[in-house]
C-alpha cells in the first residue's frame, strides 16, 4: 500500500498537479500581468482621413536614433469628433519613444504630432495627451516645410518673393490652381498632377524660369514624396 502511494505521488508530481505548483504558476501569471506596460493616447483628432494609402496614421514605438517603427497600431478611420483613446503594448526592450505619427509603407517616420520618451512612464502607463491634434496632410506640410523653411522668403516680408505667400493661412490659396507669376511656367500646384506643378519642379531641382535654386531647400526624399503625394491625392486643404 505504501509502495502504491509513492507511485501516485510521483505521477502527480510529474504532471505538475501538486497544489503548491499550481500556486507557483498562478503567481508567475500574476507577475507577468502586473509587469505589462502600455502607452495610452488621449486626445481629440481631426484630419485623420486626409492621408492617401501610401501612409499610415499610427501610434508607434521607436528605438533611439531610428526613424523606423518597432511596432505600430493604426488609428481607426471612423474616429469622429469625440474624445479618442487608444492603447498599445510596450513589450520590446529597445523602445525609446512612443509617438502619434505618420509612417510610410516602410514604417519610416514621416511626421510626428505627439511624443513621449519611455522614461516618462508612470507606473505601467505612458500617457500621450493633448486637447486636440490636427492630423491633416496639408497642415502637416505647412508645419514641417512651408512655415520653417519657405515662409522666410515667401511670406514674412511685405512683398513675398515671386508673389508667393507660404505663411500660415495664406499658402493654400497662393498655391493650388494659382497661376505662377512666371506665366510661361503654368500653375504652382495642379491638383491631382504633381509632375505638372511648378512647386514639384522647383523643389526637385528644375531651375528654369526661377532666379533662385531651391533644390537644396528640402533634402529629405520622404518630404519631397510627401508633397507629391498630397498634390496627386487632390491637393486638399
Amino acid at each position: 500500500m505504501k509502495h502504491r502511494s509513492l507511485i501516485f505521488a510521483a505521477i502527480f508530481g510529474a504532471l505538475g498537479l501538486v497544489a503548491c505548483d499550481e500556486g507557483d504558476i498562478q503567481e508567475q501569471q500574476n507577475q507577468f500581468q502586473n509587469s505589462r506596460k502600455v502607452a495610452l493616447l488621449t486626445t481629440h483628432i481631426s484630419g485623420r482621413d486626409s492621408w492617401p494609402s501610401q501612409y499610415n496614421v499610427v501610434l508607434a514605438s521607436f528605438a533611439e536614433n531610428s526613424n523606423y517603427a518597432i511596432s505600430q497600431s493604426t488609428l481607426p478611420e471612423d474616429i469622429g469628433t469625440d474624445l479618442f483613446q487608444m492603447t498599445m503594448d510596450l513589450a520590446d526592450e529597445n523602445i525609446s519613444t512612443v509617438e502619434l505619427c505618420i509612417t510610410n509603407r516602410l514604417r519610416q517616420r514621416v511626421a510626428t504630432f505627439l511624443e513621449q520618451p519611455l522614461s516618462n512612464i508612470q507606473g505601467d502607463t505612458l500617457r500621450l495627451s493633448a486637447e486636440a491634434v490636427n492630423l491633416g496632410m496639408f497642415q502637416t506640410i505647412q508645419d514641417m516645410v512651408f512655415t520653417p523653411t519657405c515662409a522666410r522668403c515667401h511670406g514674412l516680408g511685405n512683398t513675398p518673393a515671386a508673389g508667393l505667400n507660404l505663411s500660415e493661412g495664406k499658402s493654400y490659396e497662393s498655391l493650388v490652381n494659382h497661376v505662377s507669376s512666371k506665366e510661361e511656367r503654368g500653375m504652382r500646384v495642379v491638383a491631382g498632377n504633381a509632375a505638372s506643378s511648378l512647386l514639384h519642379k522647383v523643389i526637385n531641382g528644375d531651375p528654369s524660369g526661377v532666379s533662385f535654386n531651391h533644390s537644396n531647400m528640402i533634402k529629405e526624399s520622404s518630404t519631397l514624396a510627401l508633397i507629391d503625394h498630397w498634390i496627386n491625392a487632390g491637393a486638399n486643404p
